[in-house]
């Protein structure tokens, strides 16, 4: 299995996106992965002295204002734009990148395709929920408009993605401003019956904003727009979350050494807040394994983003969507 590696355009430096890949090699498959880093030789090729993984030099970062039309033709020479072009050719079989979303988006439709009968490619992420369950959503910022029959192909292509993940039967709802049936946009309540006269989908409803959380249903389908709202609310809620706990840890300090006390109850539930344990987000609908890490994501981050690229190359992903729609 070969995966590619874009280094460039995150937060952290290169070196530690490398090295969050390199643990993620070391929880998959031993001797069955090879990786190819693309960004500063210099820079990376320390890190792979007496590995079988290897460095293309792309020392350009792909930014959102670069020129579309001269990036999607090769023409500006960015560290993702030789990454997607090794997955177009079959140079590689996944490919993960913290760089610009839209970049990202535009390069992978335009060299690898999406696969037939895909009308748009979606952004589908996992969540944790309760009772230590995961639910996964789409689409998260790729498409802002989706009509009925988007919505719906979305729910075909998410359902495909959890059973791909182990889940038989997968559960499916709509994001809507309310349960009822008559609460919401008329795009999305006609989506809803579309999607409930679909035999292959298990559908459920509509779910709420403050009830995605509560492992009410396995997938649950948004437009691109409410997607990215709801994921970025999220995301604030969990930062806040964090910081009250750190803040209840660390208030007060116990005897002469100064050390903070320990309270396993309040770490435990700390570290389950901490969005770098879910970092990573798949481009649904390309023909080919295309996994979008966060732009903030560090060691532990990254190595999970590659881990899911792993995941659904192992699972032949692309394959199971394009069997649904």
């Amino acid at each position: 299995m070969r995966i590619a590696i874009d280094t460039l355009g995150a937060d952290a430096p290169p070196e530690v996106l490398a090295a969050g890949a390199l643990d993620a090699v070391d929880d998959g498959p031993p001797g069955r992965l090879k990786l190819t880093f693309f960004g500063a030789a210099d820079a990376l090729a320390p890190l792979l002295d007496g590995t079988p993984h290897n460095v293309v030099h792309a020392p350009r970062t792909a930014t959102v204002n670069d020129p579309l039309r001269a990036s999607l033709r090769g023409e500006v020479p960015s560290s993702m734009h030789a990454a997607v072009a090794a997955l177009a050719a079959g140079e590689v079989d996944g490919l993960v990148s913290a760089g610009a979303t839209g970049s990202l988006l535009a390069l992978s439709r335009h060299l690898i395709g999406t696969l037939p009968g895909v009308r748009r490619p979606a952004i589908i992420k996992a969540f944790g929920a309760e009772d230590g369950r995961r639910f996964c959503m789409l689409d998260l910022g790729a498409n802002i408009n989706a009509g009925a029959p988007q919505l719906h192909q979305f729910a075909a292509m998410g359902a495909a993605s959890a059973r791909s993940d182990g889940l038989a039967s997968p559960t499916v709802a709509l994001l809507n401003i309310g349960s009822e049936v008559r609460k919401g946009p008329p795009e999305v309540r006609v989506a809803a019956r579309l999607i409930e006269a679909d035999e292959r989908i298990r559908y459920v409803g509509f779910v709420e904003p403050d009830h995605l959380f509560a492992a009410g249903a396995d997938v649950v389908v948004a437009d691109g727009f409410a997607g990215n709202i709801a994921l970025k609310a999220a995301e604030g809620a969990l930062r806040m979350a964090r910081y009250l706990l750190q803040r209840e840890l660390t208030s007060a300090a116990t005897g002469d050494s100064g050390q903070r006390p320990r309270n396993a109850p309040f770490e435990r539930v700390r570290d389950a807040y901490n969005p770098q344990k879910y970092n990573g987000a798949r481009l649904l609908g390309l023909a080919g394994v295309v996994v979008k890490s966060h732009g903030g994501a560090d060691r532990v981050g990254f190595r999970c983003a590659v881990g899911q690229a792993i995941g659904a190359v192992s699972a032949a992903l692309p394959a199971k969507v394009a069997a649904e729609v």
